[in-house]
């Protein structure tokens, strides 16, 4: 006679592998790996790996463009249907992804918004500070950062080999004090003070580097989510009491967001405080302020130095970029000393080598998740039309979309500049060239999930690429230490014979 627990075993069993084999097929008709068929396992382990970007391009490649990563999970390299799930009036929505993205323990933020009215809602609020629009010491704050970046390099890092002196630069660690001071900068008026003190003084970068794995598991395993309500967990979570870590970022986020209430309240002209004209309340702020300082800072440090990295490897396109400035800077055309963002969009070549290095290293690489709408959805996979019932998430491929041969080019995995410039010729010639701008447009995302801080983003990188690297690299080499560029991993670098005039001549070698 079979005991109580065994019979509870084999019902649980039974419903677990009913459950599983539904769910399998449910999605048989797409390709990927079998085992993601039956478990998330598979998807984990992509997440943890470092390499998700190769992997899931491998999938795409191998299964199709829209192919199975985990049993309810799609992952995409289609910029079709890209569009399709982010377009303004589309019926998808966001997947429970998202909610990995939840940076402060008493608040949601706008990445992490599955409800799609307070996604609207908080958009719409937030727009007008993300815009520059509201802050017009935008552009001179940028300047006064970039200024103290390169007076930082001068100081501390430039070799001397005639005496015998040789430094060596983390590129990675450089760029990203930069943006973190910059995003700190615009977003409430005050500078972190990374750059000042040529240091992380709050620990931030190492707790990041430790707090970034769970983010991959949360969104694989998004249920994991609830634990965190636990209080004994909950208290063991970074607070703004923190002495160091994430944790003491979120106590100088809170201090600034206290300042501008009150009988004695601050008010200054920068996205703080367009936040709160337009109705975000304390705890609000405090939940966006942590996700411009994590998501805003990294992303376009990452764009940065790889961007730099390929420039400074590659002596034709480094010699025809230094050409470009040096014209430019001759014939009046650059201001001195820091260019200006209307001066720097009108420099092909830089342009040129901000989209490549866009394309070839997408700074954002999380799945990005979209719910497919109730009823169910229709998918274009190679010319095969295939079905995805309710309740499947879709992940983008970013490093597959940016790789795409057949928008991009035979040569899509090699950072070419010159393949922006080709702007003239046959209507054939220009439509291929609308179409790579179209797809390179997805980085920033799309339609009511497009990126809020691109104006700022686009700002920094066409100022402090030509600025610190573009006429920063002479002849030298930049090396990467590194077998992954998407983390703030370490660039290192020697610089040498310093020339504060013309864009800025440093020279970088390799060590």
């Amino acid at each position: 006679m079979w005991s109580i627990p065994l019979i509870a075993g084999v019902a649980f069993f039974s419903v677990y592998l009913f459950k599983s084999v539904k769910t399998y097929l449910e999605l048989r008709d797409f390709g990927g790996p079998w085992s993601a068929g039956w478990t998330r396992l598979w998807l984990l382990r992509c997440h943890l790996s470092g390499s998700i970007n190769t992997q899931f391009t491998e999938v795409n490649d191998k299964y199709g463009s829209t192919a199975r990563v985990a049993p309810k999970m799609l992952v995409t390299s289609d910029p079709e249907l890209v569009r399709r799930m982010n377009a303004v009036r589309s019926s998808f929505t966001r997947g429970p992804w998202y909610t990995s993205l939840k940076l402060h323990p008493e608040s949601e933020n706008i990445a992490c918004y599955t409800n799609e009215d307070k996604h609207n809602d908080m958009r719409s609020r937030m727009s007008h500070g993300y815009s520059g629009k509201e802050n017009v010491h935008l552009e001179q704050d940028i300047d006064d950062l970039i200024l103290q970046m390169l007076d930082l390099i001068e100081k501390e890092y430039v070799a001397k080999p005639e005496e015998g002196l040789l430094r060596r630069m983390d590129l990675a660690r450089v760029t990203s004090y930069f943006t973190l001071d910059i995003i700190s900068k615009v977003a409430f008026g005050e500078p972190f003070g990374f750059l000042k003190a040529n240091d992380d003084p709050f620990g931030y970068a190492a707790n990041m580097k430790q707090f970034l794995p769970a983010i991959g598991w949360f969104g694989v395993y998004h249920e994991l989510t609830n634990i965190l309500r636990i209080p004994f967990i909950k208290a063991s979570l970074p607070g703004s009491m923190d002495k160091r870590g994430l944790g003491r970022v979120m106590g100088f986020a809170r201090e600034r967001v206290l300042e501008r209430f009150g009988d004695e309240a601050i008010v200054r002209q920068d996205m703080l405080n367009s936040f709160i004209k337009n109705g975000l309340t304390q705890l609000e702020l405090e939940g966006e302020t942590m996700l411009q300082i994590t998501a805003g800072s990294d992303s376009t440090a990452s764009a940065l130095r790889i961007t730099a990295h390929f420039i400074s490897t590659s002596p034709p396109i480094l010699e025809r970029l230094l050409t470009e400035a040096k014209e430019a800077i001759a014939a009046g055309r650059v201001s001195r000393p820091i260019i200006k963002n209307s001066e720097a969009l009108q420099l092909p070549y830089l342009q040129a080598c901000i989209k490549e290095g866009l394309r070839v290293y997408p700074p954002i690489t999380g799945m990005l998740a979209k719910m497919v709408p109730k009823g169910g959805a229709k998918i274009d996979v190679d010319g095969v039309e295939k079905y995805a019932p309710s309740g499947t998430q879709i992940a983008w491929n970013s490093w597959g979309l940016m790789r795409n041969k057949e928008i991009f080019g035979l040569d899509a995995d090699i950072f070419r500049p010159e393949r922006w410039l080709a702007s003239e010729g046959t209507e054939e010639m220009q439509n291929h060239m609308l179409r790579m701008n179209e797809t390179l447009s997805l980085v920033f995302g799309y339609g009511r999930f497009g990126c809020l801080g691109k104006v700022v983003a686009n700002m920094e990188l066409n100022k402090a690429l030509i600025e610190v690297c573009a006429d920063a690299f002479r002849e030298g080499k930049l090396t990467n230490n590194s077998s992954f560029c998407y983390a703030s991993t370490s660039n290192h670098v020697t610089l040498k014979n310093l020339l504060r005039s013309g864009v800025l001549g440093f020279t970088f070698t390799t060590i």
